[in-house]
């Protein structure tokens, strides 16, 4: 028998690739998901086109800019808006700012920090903000939820960021959670990488 055709050499996925891998089979229409960073809307077209029309996406964003960049990609693909609430503010606002009936229902919130692409390189994420966003996240999933974070450490500030957010997550305590590193062990350490964290129960730690 002859052997199937080999499929062209292609790389390894990104961190951002990783990601979505991850979440392409565990994302289910009826989810509640939430882009903490949206920048320009990949990631909240990404989440719109798994969880609806049932389900609800909200994308944060501290820049306008990137929230109008985000409603033109998701009109121009035919998105229902009614399922999609964007907010003009930063992601430490996350448990103000979302509605009191999805606490703790959230499926997913996902970040990818750094800066806007094409856009201001001196506009970052905070490492304060960023820790404190977090936080609520987690506080904020359901069980069996994820949050992922793709963390840029080659920035001016993102290598502290990086290792602050990773610290964060490896105190995680394991009874509750579970927590991955996945990237590159022999790129640049500048070289961005994802973690994911998956809440094991729906008791919450003291």
């Amino acid at each position: 028998m002859a052997n199937a055709p080999r499929p062209p050499s292609t790389p390894l996925p990104t961190a951002v690739r990783w990601v979505h891998a991850i979440l392409e089979t565990r994302l289910l229409p009826g989810d509640l998901a939430v882009d903490a960073t949206a920048g320009n809307g990949h990631d909240t077209l990404f989440l719109a086109q798994r969880v609806l029309p049932e389900g609800q996406v909200f994308a944060f964003d501290i820049q306008a800019d990137a929230i109008q960049q985000t409603e033109v990609r998701l009109r121009e693909a035919g998105v229902d808006m009614s399922r999609i609430s964007l907010h003009v503010a930063g992601h430490e606002t996350l448990t103000a700012a979302l509605p009191t009936e999805v606490h703790q229902r959230l499926r997913l919130c996902m970040f990818n920090l750094g800066y806007l692409p094409g856009g201001d390189k001196a506009r970052i994420t905070q490492v304060e903000t960023t820790l404190s966003a977090i936080q609520q996240a987690m506080d904020l999933l359901a069980e069996d939820g994820l949050l992922t974070v793709v963390v840029y450490p080659g920035h001016e500030g993102g290598m502290q960021e990086a290792g602050r957010v990773t610290a964060m997550l490896e105190a995680a305590s394991p009874d509750y959670w579970e927590v991955q590193r996945i990237g590159y062990l022999n790129f640049r350490p500048t070289t961005p990488f994802c973690l994911v964290a998956r809440r094991r129960t729906a008791a919450r730690p003291t």
